[in-house]
């Protein structure tokens, strides 16, 4: 199907949309799984590679912690932190990874995580488990979610003596529910376990409160919500476990970090995580500019994340009237990100492929079945996520939940 052929009523996004390359002809409904990164983003990006190839011995061993600090300046009030207690990494998974490592996980130690935890996080989990002799333990979460207190109490409810740290995601990717932190963080430290918060959605999706929650660990991904470029994430750790904390790999600089560290006026975290050998950092440095871009389309970035969140939670009232539903996950449990349970019935991937095809729709549809190994369940029946950002309007989720409407009613006859 082109563009000229696209139905009817296929809906128009929101006038903000021009300052993303989305394609005119698809309707957009899954920022949550890559994000979107504006053109304007990655002429920045772009300024800060020509910068490096101008002069890579200079920008290297000069402008790039300058550069990083700017980018660690304009998350840190996001995020509720100091920015020295941040570093980047590739991605979340990477950030998680790294944290696992530095965990000090040992034989009877128990690592708690739930079942709504994203696949690749639980297979590190998993693989750390098996190299320290450490237990893997599992906190099944209600499925649908009744209240943030049940949530809490799932957690709470599997912490035993032996707990030594849990990973907590802040929103979970199949669900999308966002998880109660403010009253959940408390609890866990008050039974003394560390806490490891995978907020892949992180910065630009909710407000963080690393230090507040007295979280140990915290990483997430710059590249979705902040729709900064492919390949840019933070990593968070608390100030008193630095000094012991090493990244994955180590660089030049290992054997002598602190001593390089004072020479150069900078903490041995950031001068190992800022230099893991050469690579293209420029991800990373235009995470300010991302910032300033949605500051300056939405007017800050905390009114972005409101319109957002807003959206998503207009957006699934639309698909639950549509298809006489109720919403598995509270709206206080809800961010910019929104699950709908559909009726059984119709295999997802078959409803997924005939939303894209028959109606331009991209967005996520699951079922436990479906699911990449290790995906714990959220039920049998389909799952639909849809995503809000800044690009997307209501119309687009009324499209949805028509086409929805009629998919359904399509498979009911055969």
């Amino acid at each position: 199907m082109t563009t000229t052929e696209l139905p009817a009523n296929f809906p128009a996004p929101a006038p903000a949309a021009k300052h993303w390359a989305i394609d005119p002809g698809l309707v957009p409904l899954n920022h949550g799984s890559f994000g979107a990164c504006p053109p304007a983003v990655l002429d920045a990006q772009r300024r800060h590679v020509d910068l490096m190839e101008r002069d890579t011995v200079t920008f290297f061993v000069e402008h790039a912690s300058r550069l990083l600090d700017r980018s660690r300046d304009a998350i840190a009030p996001l995020l509720g932190c100091d920015a020295a207690d941040l570093v980047f990494v590739p991605n979340a998974t990477q950030g998680v990874h790294a944290a696992l490592h530095n965990m000090g996980l040992a034989p009877g130690d128990e690592l708690l995580i739930t079942s709504h935890e994203y696949p690749a996080c639980l297979h590190n989990c998993q693989a750390i488990c098996e190299r320290t002799g450490a237990t893997l333990v599992i906190a099944e979460l209600p499925w649908p979610v009744p209240n943030a207190d049940a949530l809490v109490e799932a957690v709470v409810s599997r912490l035993t003596g032996r707990t030594r740290a849990c990973m907590i995601s802040g929103v979970t990717s199949p669900s999308a529910i966002a998880m109660p932190l403010d009253e959940l963080c408390p609890a866990l430290r008050a039974r003394g376990v560390e806490i490891l918060l995978d907020a892949a959605h992180g910065v630009g999706f909710a407000p963080h409160h690393l230090a507040r929650w007295d979280v140990a660990w915290a990483t997430g991904n710059a590249h979705k919500w902040l729709c900064s470029p492919k390949g840019s994430a933070w990593l968070y750790v608390r100030r008193d476990l630095q000094p012991a904390f090493r990244p994955p790999i180590l660089s030049n600089s290992a054997p002598t970090r602190d001593a390089v560290a004072r020479t150069a006026g900078r903490s041995a975290f950031h001068v190992e995580f800022d230099y893991v050998g050469t690579r293209d950092i420029t991800p990373f440095l235009a995470i300010a500019d991302a910032a300033e871009f949605l500051a300056s389309v939405a007017g800050s970035v905390g009114a972005y994340m409101d319109h957002n969140r807003d959206l998503a939670i207009a957006g699934r009232a639309a698909i639950c009237q549509r298809l006489g539903l109720e919403p598995p996950v509270p709206d206080a449990c809800t961010g910019a990100i929104a699950a709908v349970a559909l009726p059984a019935g119709r295999a997802a991937g078959d409803l997924k492929q005939a939303l894209f095809d028959r109606w331009r729709i991209q967005v996520p549809i699951w079922e436990a079945r479906d699911a990449p190994e290790g995906m714990i369940g959220v039920g049998h029946t389909p799952v639909l996520r849809v995503s809000a950002n800044y690009y997307n309007a209501i119309g687009q989720y009324e499209y949805l939940a028509g086409a929805l409407g009629a998919e359904l009613g399509r498979s009911s006859c055969h």
